[in-house]
């Protein structure tokens, strides 16, 4: 009998590309940069060329030779993720419209997958060790406390602070929505959008974003069942109680500056999806998803963390 083969199924692998039900950052972030290679060296430009020199020559001076571009690198290494479904013939058989049960089991693998990555990501911004300025609220600074806090004054703070590092304002801001739906109804922020005698439901997130001057605010949806199996659930926030400021572009294009990027290979789909037939037992499929990245924080100074925001 002929060797058996896992093969691409492109009517899966499309529900695996289709967008998560819930808001994941982890796919919106990072710019994608591709690469031939799975692990290589990411070239990073220096600030060298924004120096200011005396260039002055006079009547038959010569130019000061200046060096302008510095470069530095940074190592990367794609590893692929992958999660196994499976599809049994008492499935197929059981499954009745609208249900289908091998997309039902892609989605399900496809869940899995996002969570891991988003809680990578997460864990990853929230790491004082990788995001070296950071600031950690406590007490009365905590935005829960709506008579002390100083959401403006801090945010401010650590907007100044990523653009003396990076050279760059940050652009986006992240936090959870248990956080976002602290902070609409702080009576600072009320008071600076002109709403402090009423505003009911509070502020929407896009105001939100406008009080703190930024042109992006990601929400983090994102919950992971922290229980082991057979006990009862214990959903937890994967974004927690912290607040990420970042330099974000959508895209990736030289001569940019960029927290960090989500390097996959070339030529790769976000998700494959494989499909491939299990005699064992007669009549059911094996499913399984793979994504292949690295999320490479490479410049940790276009970045700032706020532990603890809210109590």
């Amino acid at each position: 009998m002929s060797q058996m083969k896992a093969i691409v199924d492109k009517l899966l692998t499309g529900v695996a590309s289709a967008p998560p039900t819930l808001n994941m950052i982890c796919e919106q972030i990072l710019p994608v940069v591709k690469s031939k290679q799975y692990s290589g060296l990411l070239a990073k430009y220096g600030n060298s060329h924004l120096r200011i020199v005396n260039s002055q020559a006079g009547g038959r001076g010569k130019f000061r030779r200046v060096e302008p571009i510095t470069y530095s690198t940074q190592q990367f290494i794609i590893e692929s993720h992958g999660l196994e479904g499976f599809v049994s013939k008492q499935d197929y058989a059981n499954k009745e419209d609208p249900f289908d049960a091998e997309k039902d089991e892609t989605m399900g693998v496809v869940s899995m997958l996002h969570v891991e990555k988003e809680v990578l990501l997460a864990q990853t911004l929230q790491n004082t060790a990788i995001m070296t300025q950071n600031q950690t609220l406590s007490g009365t600074s905590q935005f829960s406390d709506y008579n002390n806090s100083d959401p403006l004054g801090v945010i401010n703070a650590a907007r100044k602070n990523t653009r003396t590092n990076s050279g760059m304002r940050p652009d986006t801001i992240i936090m959870d929505e248990e956080v976002a739906e602290i902070l609409k109804f702080h009576p600072q922020l009320l008071d600076y959008l002109g709403y402090k005698d009423s505003r009911p439901g509070g502020l929407s997130y896009d105001e939100i974003a406008k009080a703190f001057n930024f042109k992006r605010l990601l929400i983090g949806q994102a919950q992971y069942n922290d229980s082991k199996e057979g006990q009862a659930d214990n959903m937890v926030n994967v974004w927690g109680k912290d607040i990420v400021l970042a330099v974000a572009p959508t895209t990736a294009a030289p001569y940019q500056t960029s927290l960090g990027y989500m390097i996959r290979p070339e030529g790769s789909e976000p998700r494959k999806v494989y499909k491939q037939p299990n005699f064992n037992p007669p009549g059911s499929t094996s499913i399984l998803v793979e994504d292949e990245y690295d999320m490479l924080i490479s410049n940790a100074n276009a970045g700032f963390l706020i532990k603890a925001a809210i109590a």
